[in-house]
């Protein structure tokens, strides 16, 4: 199987968050799913950036899901230790993952009316701000930088 295209169909799923609640993929919600695994540097080093689109767009609508590919205690530290507000949920049987088929971690899925409509791999900035603008404007909210040149982080390093 490849990684889904922008274009393709999103494949319904419900996953088991660390709180001990169940998320199921609704078709209506534009959600952001973050596929990635709690030993991965580049996962690390994109977490703040994926926070920064959560704070930033959860309340004009937009729902983003981590989605672990290990298990829940280690997970539930990973978001502890790197500030994550927004639901991990678990996939360490990869159930899941196999149907999106991220190549590399981290991979976002935007997702809206059951359908993806962006795909952003591995940590770029260009890639995040681009990708927070979509989701700015399909919301109609204001878009917000989410990664600055500045800010002490390379523009792109691959998963």
């Amino acid at each position: 199987m490849a990684t889904l295209s922008v274009g393709a169909a999103a494949p319904a799923f419900t996953l088991n968050g660390v709180d001990g609640k169940a998320y199921s993929l609704n078709n209506t919600a534009l959600t952001l799913a973050v596929f990635f695994k709690t030993t991965c540097p580049v996962c690390m080093l994109a977490w703040p950036y994926v926070e920064r689109i959560h704070q930033a767009y959860q309340g004009a609508g937009l729902a983003v899901w981590g989605i672990s590919q290990h298990g829940r205690d280690v997970s539930k530290n990973f978001a502890s230790k790197y500030g994550s507000t927004f639901p991990i949920l678990i996939d360490d049987d990869w159930r899941v993952s196999k149907q999106y088929d991220p190549v590399v971690v981290p991979t976002l899925f935007l997702i809206d009316g059951g359908k993806i409509t962006e795909r952003v791999e591995s940590f770029n900035k260009a890639e995040l701000n681009r990708l927070a603008h979509v989701i700015a404007t399909r919301l109609g909210a204001h878009p917000t930088l989410i990664a600055r040149d500045d800010d002490g982080n390379p523009p792109f390093r691959p998963g």
